[in-house]
């Protein structure tokens, strides 16, 4: 299981690289160093935007983006712009982003309170390599697993956003999260839940990078051994 923090720079980011960790880079923040994180991924700001009374800032979400392919970055996957706490008109705004600006790039679908499996088809699915489960706690722990499955039998990764407790990181991990992210990781220095979680473990990033829809049609090369006595 990936673990992902938030913005990180300096010791914090020496510490983010000692543990193997992820960066989820928010919006605003520089990504100074983050090119050489074992795996760096993009939130899309709808969150902090909306915690501070402003509307989803389309001009500096894509200026997010091209900082970081300006930075050399390479993203294990973009946030899909979504609407705190709005459900289906979420579930539209992403699926707008994800058929015009964003077509081809690897992205995350964010779901949440009022989303459900029966809305996500496979017209949906075929634009999005990993479900980011996101929501109020409560909806998004009683329907976590449910959402994990329903992501491994599609093919697709599964995120777990805000688990920023070793109990939050022990529940992903039982239900087969592919990765999990919290800000207060690096904003707290509680690094040492994550020393705890990962005790007794297999390295948890063992989980390969989201591959997008086309890589997936693209069969891996053959190697064929020359005869023997040939080079």
């Amino acid at each position: 299981m990936v673990i992902y923090t938030a913005h990180a720079g300096g010791e914090k980011l020496e510490k983010v690289k000692e543990l193997g960790l992820g960066i989820l880079a928010s919006i605003g923040r520089g990504m100074k160093g983050y090119k050489d994180v074992y795996r760096v991924a993009l939130d899309n700001g709808a969150f902090s935007f909306w915690s501070r009374g402003f509307p989803f800032l389309s001009s500096v979400f894509r200026k997010h983006i091209i900082d970081a392919h300006k930075a050399g970055i390479k993203v294990e996957w973009i946030v899909a712009p979504d609407m705190v706490g709005k459900g289906q008109e979420s579930l539209e705004l992403s699926m707008a982003w994800a058929t015009s600006e964003l077509k081809g790039a690897r992205l995350a679908l964010a779901v949440q309170d009022g989303i459900t499996l029966q809305d996500i088809n496979s017209y949906v699915l075929n634009h999005f390599t990993t479900i980011f489960v996101g929501g109020t706690a409560d909806w998004k722990w009683k329907t976590a697993k449910d959402w994990v499955n329903f992501s491994h039998n599609n093919g697709k990764h599964c995120h777990i956003g805000r688990c920023g407790t070793l109990k939050y990181l022990e529940d992903a991990y039982k239900m087969g999260a592919d990765s999990v992210d919290s800000s207060s990781f690096a904003r707290n220095d509680s690094w040492h839940i994550i020393e705890e979680f990962m005790k007794d473990k297999t390295k948890p990033n063992k989980v390969p990078p989201p591959r997008s829809y086309a890589d997936r049609l693209i069969p891996k090369p053959r190697i064929v051994p020359l005869p023997r006595g040939k080079k």
